[in-house]
């Protein structure tokens, strides 16, 4: 199973301390979104600096990158999973990497499905870059597609996050039933993060050329976060008819008018 999805899967989950121990704080405090980096393919230790900061992930966008450069960026030995975008069924040049190196795969919608030829479900992740406008039935679709779509990607690199935004979050993760990565950019405040937490996102996504420094400061602030609130269950109210009511009597002749309805006299 891709490394990168099994992170996503088992975000969250709840693990009871060891007897005799406790939680401790700082770097020991578990975190409630994960954070990635997208990559560039350049310098040759950008991968190796990324993969140092505690980010989950690489993504390479591998737009002006040889086929020959692809392989030898993926073959770079770090203890972090690296996807890769697919545009149009070809990775930059066309030349597709050894699928060994890479963990899982980015791609829209528009991907010809013969494009996914050689990812084995079972060792590399596929992530759909979702359109947060489309209609609800499609995204509902996404749950239900073979290859299976194991998470979603939405573009949230917008000036100002909004209610609206949140929203389409909400209804992204809702409706598709996977888990929601983001892209983001940097300088998120604590309420915005919290809000995106809140609204179903998972995985946040920092641009290519993102900082050490930028990167290790988005995943403390997210461990400082405070914990989720436990949503109480809301039971939708009901609507029955009234059963054993009739219509109110109708007046019977004392109101001056005749029984014809003409209103001769």
């Amino acid at each position: 199973m891709s490394k990168f999805i099994d992170k996503l899967d088992n975000l969250n989950k709840a693990t009871a301390p060891t007897m005799g121990f406790h939680a401790g704080s700082g770097g020991d405090r578990p975190v409630s979104m994960l954070v990635a980096v997208e990559l560039a393919g350049k310098p040759e230790d950008e991968l190796k600096e990324v993969a140092t900061t505690g980010a989950c992930a690489g993504i390479l966008d591998p737009v002006g990158l040889s086929g020959a450069a692809i392989v030898k960026y993926l073959k770079t030995k770090v203890d972090m999973p690296v996807g890769l975008v697919l545009s149009g069924g070809k990775t930059g040049t066309g030349a597709k990497p050894e699928g060994s190196d890479i963990d899982f795969v980015v791609f829209d919608a528009n991907l010809p499905v013969k494009s996914l030829a050689g990812s084995e479900p079972e060792s590399v992740g596929r992530v759909l870059r979702l359109d947060m406008s489309i209609e609800a039935g499609l995204m509902r679709a996404v749950n239900n597609l073979h290859p299976a779509i194991e998470a979603v990607m939405v573009d949230l690199r917008v000036p100002a996050l909004t209610v609206q935004t949140l929203m389409q979050c909400r209804r992204a993760a809702d409706f598709s039933g996977q888990p929601v990565i983001a892209l983001t950019g940097v300088g998120l405040t604590v309420a915005e993060l919290t809000a995106l937490r809140e609204a179903g996102v998972k995985c946040l996504v920092l641009p290519a050329g993102s900082s050490a420094s930028e990167i290790g400061s988005l995943i403390d602030d997210i461990r400082a976060l405070p914990k989720p609130e436990k949503k109480k269950d809301k039971k939708g109210i009901a609507i029955v008819p009234r059963m054993g009511l009739s219509p109110a009597p109708k007046n019977s002749g004392d109101d001056g008018g005749d029984d014809d309805g003409d209103n001769d006299d």
